[in-house]
């Protein structure tokens, strides 16, 4: 693994409070976050960056359009409750809340929107919700004459609302003239440190891969007093961000353990628990500046965890339309991160490409039996020639 530590920045993203009302909370949407990177840190060993509250915000507006069993995996997998407009207005909420919640030295910004193929109909109701809980604008779209300018339009929409960081999120031939619906989530971050680095203390330094090879890298190093945990297994340290409502945690594996190893048995429940025993010290901190992107096609991890039928056509998403002709064909996803002197600014985008089934289903024709058959002349109606086959092979 080429990155440094353990940095799960992803609970950057994962401030989501309590909402009894409808049954969704911190632990639920957490549990997710923890399932998603532990399928995202099993594919390889490279960086790795992802946003687990932007999957959460577009498959929420997709799970309102969900139905029968399709909504239930989709509920088990995000940790959903009822798919009742309860919880989409309390999701709603929590987005409005999180950028709500910027202060001086931090900026948040999230940005939904749902295209719509301009000769699909979709439920008015679908339509409603969608917009007035998530704060969703809706664009018509000419997907089935120009699928590649409508991905072109899509993607430059998403470069706008991350500050050019998401390039390319939709790649090329993900739009056809089959998609009916995408939606779309992005975030922007940006925040400072509340003790920032000095660049003159920046030095070159060692760092030890996964491989055991010794890489040179840019070390960031400060002295003053963190929130830090140190035990048998492994040493968290809290690093807040200006206004100290956001702050990066940083989990480093001792020595003896590989984060291969720790990664499969770290748990949401680990992690509460070692917040829980954070005390403030005096720290000579040393970290790694570091800046890269991820992208992911989550089609097979998604449906691992546990929800298939959406991808299929036992698809059923007819709290979007009457028919019964939808299903998810890819849930598409990239992030950005740096973390330098100054702060950690990081980005991520997440489309849910919905299309139409494949236009009929394959009948399956096997004349395996006695049949007849006639030879006619189309324009009169003539039959020309007429027979029936009871035994092909005399």
């Amino acid at each position: 693994m080429k990155s440094i530590s353990i940095t799960l920045s992803l609970l950057l993203f994962v401030t989501i409070t309590s909402a009894q009302e409808t049954g969704y909370t911190t632990k639920e949407s957490s549990k997710f976050a923890f399932e998603m990177y532990k399928k995202l840190a099993a594919q390889d060993s490279e960086n790795m960056f992802f946003s687990p509250f932007s999957l959460s915000i577009a498959m929420g507006m997709t799970y309102s359009g969900a139905n029968a069993e399709t909504e239930k995996q989709i509920a088990d997998v995000f940790g959903f409750p009822a798919n009742k407009k309860g919880f989409h207005k309390s999701l709603g909420k929590v987005q409005n809340d999180l950028v709500n919640r910027g202060s001086k030295g931090v900026e948040i910004a999230i940005a939904n929107q749902l295209w719509v193929d301009k000769q699909f109909k979709f439920k008015c109701s679908y339509l409603r919700q969608v917009k007035r809980a998530y704060g969703t604008p809706i664009e018509r779209m000419p997907f089935r004459v120009e699928p590649e300018n409508c991905r072109l339009e899509i993607n430059k929409w998403v470069e706008g609302k991350t500050k050019n960081r998401i390039v390319d999120l939709l790649p090329k031939g993900s739009i056809t003239d089959l998609t009916a619906l995408v939606l779309t989530n992005a975030i922007y971050f940006k925040g400072q440190w509340d003790n920032k680095f000095l660049e003159e203390s920046t030095r070159d330094g060692e760092f030890t891969t996964l491989d055991g090879e010794g890489v040179r890298a840019r070390m960031m190093s400060i002295r003053d007093k963190f929130n830090v945990y140190e035990g048998d297994d492994l040493k968290m340290i809290e690093l807040p961000y200006a206004g100290k409502q956001y702050s990066m945690l940083v989990v480093l594996p001792n020595e003896d353990i590989s984060i291969k190893n720790f990664e499969q048995n770290v748990s949401l429940e680990n992690i509460d628990n070692y917040i829980d025993l954070l005390s403030k010290r005096e720290v000579y901190l040393t970290l790694p500046k570091f800046k890269f992107e991820s992208e992911y096609e989550l089609k097979p991890i998604l449906s691992n965890l546990g929800m298939p039928i959406a991808f299929s056509n036992a698809a059923d998403f007819t709290r979007m339309s009457k028919k019964p002709e939808l299903k998810i064909d890819e849930v598409y996803h990239k992030a950005f991160v740096e973390v330098s002197e100054e702060g950690t600014e990081a980005a991520a985008a997440t489309a849910v490409v919905i299309v139409r089934k494949s236009v009929g289903v394959t009948l399956e024709f096997n004349v395996n039996r006695p049949f007849m058959f006639l030879i006619r002349d189309n324009v009169s109606g003539t039959i020309v020639f007429m027979g029936r086959v009871t035994n092909p092979s005399l």
